[in-house]
């Protein structure tokens, strides 16, 4: 039998996220359950955010749970990353 061990994912339950534009940059902004600050552009290339950085800050409006969803696969290192990172797999 064989056991595996998944990675814990932030639930997109946990995720606060809204449309975003940081430094004339589109995107989103997330806020973790551990209240740590990213921003996400259209590239995918996430930012953490600090205090010095939330003036250039602009928040637009609730993002919708598909996409809730989508971004915390991404911060987890996408569907690919997750699906294959199960560690400690034992095969009898």
């Amino acid at each position: 039998m064989a056991t595996a061990t998944v990675l814990d994912i932030a639930s997109a339950r946990n995720l606060i996220a809204r449309y975003a534009t940081f430094a004339g940059c589109s995107g989103y902004a997330i806020r973790t359950a551990d209240r740590r600050v990213f921003f996400v552009d259209q590239a995918a290339q996430t930012t953490e955010l600090h205090n010095a950085d939330i003036p250039a800050l602009v928040l637009l409006g609730d993002v919708n749970t598909a996409e809730r969803q989508h971004l915390a696969d991404t911060l987890a290192g996408g569907f690919a990353a997750i699906a294959t990172s199960r560690q400690h797999l034992e095969v009898a």
